[in-house]
């Protein structure tokens, strides 16, 4: 079950991959990002609640459903604003460092693990979250930072918006009373937060949010890309995301399942572009990819 966890979080982490390309390419295409995000989590949305469903409702406690879809759908609301908080702040700061500081999150859940939840850390463990975290840090100092403006409140705001929604999105796995909540219906919880962001962020014009979804839905490469996007989203949370927490949780290694997938996102985005998009690199770029693949291996040792 262990090896499975590791596995099942490098395929989550190479995963988001995916859903960033689409999310990169929708203002080229003059997408509403908010309406088009908001298309891909209905569709995630209805789903996932569809094949819950039929799966059967769990027999889990209140407690357990509290836990459970409390978290997730609290989790979807934060990670719409860390997504919103980002997005302010790449459009006036250093892409590089405001990336490395909304990832650097991660420490948080990694954090919550250890100290409320006495997941051992090991010397091969510690070591590998440090090499990690240089690694995010070699990236995004290595990067364009010619760019200025008021940005760094806004990345200090995503850095801690994607620490409470990892945390948030781990915490049912610690807690037996909700194992008995199945991925579809934690898929189901997670993403009807996400559309709960959606709405609160544009609280004050919701009509013109609708409209916009509307006229997406009439263009064919917006429907293609929202079902790949929603569809993918649906299958690694179903598959491993969710499974793959669980399994590290009950091995008591429950703290590594984020830094995994953020590394794990790292180093397939940078091979896609460094052998795909032919982008080069240098030397420190190559320093911190090594940094990460590093940290991968040591944080599996328990």
């Amino acid at each position: 079950m262990f090896l499975f966890g590791i596995l099942a979080m490098l395929v989550v982490g190479a995963g988001w991959c995916i859903f960033g390309y689409l999310m990169g390419e929708a203002p080229k295409r003059k997408f509403d990002v908010t309406g088009f995000l908001m298309i891909c989590t209905l569709i995630e949305f209805f789903a996932s609640l569809l094949i819950a469903l039929l799966q059967g409702i769990p027999a889990a406690t209140a407690a357990g459903w509290m836990i459970a879809a409390g978290s997730l759908v609290a989790c979807g609301i934060v990670n719409y604003f860390q997504l919103d908080f980002m997005s302010r702040a790449m459009q006036n700061g250093p892409n590089g460092i405001i990336w490395t500081v909304a990832q650097s999150g991660f420490v948080f859940p990694f954090a919550m693990g250890t100290v409320l939840f006495c997941v051992p850390l090991s010397w091969c463990r510690s070591a590998g979250f440090v090499l990690i975290l240089a690694g995010l840090v070699i990236f995004g100092v290595s990067g364009d930072n010619r760019v200025s403006g008021k940005w760094k409140g806004w990345a200090l705001a995503a850095f801690f918006a994607t620490g409470v929604s990892q945390c948030l999105s781990n915490l049912p796995s610690y807690y037996a009373q909700a194992e008995a909540i199945t991925p579809m219906w934690r898929t189901a919880a997670f993403s009807l937060g996400l559309f709960l962001g959606c709405l609160l962020i544009r609280f004050g014009n919701i009509p013109e949010l609708f409209r916009h979804s509307g006229e997406l839905l009439k263009r064919g490469d917006a429907r293609v890309m929202a079902l790949i996007g929603g569809g993918s989203n649906l299958l690694f949370s179903f598959l491993f995301l969710y499974p793959g927490m669980n399994a590290l949780a009950k091995a008591n290694a429950g703290a590594i399942a984020y830094p995994l997938m953020v590394c794990s996102c790292l180093i397939v985005f940078e091979l896609y572009s460094i052998i795909f998009l032919r982008e080069k690199r240098s030397i420190w770029q190559i320093s911190a990819l090594l940094c990460c693949l590093a940290g991968t291996v040591g944080i599996c040792f328990k």
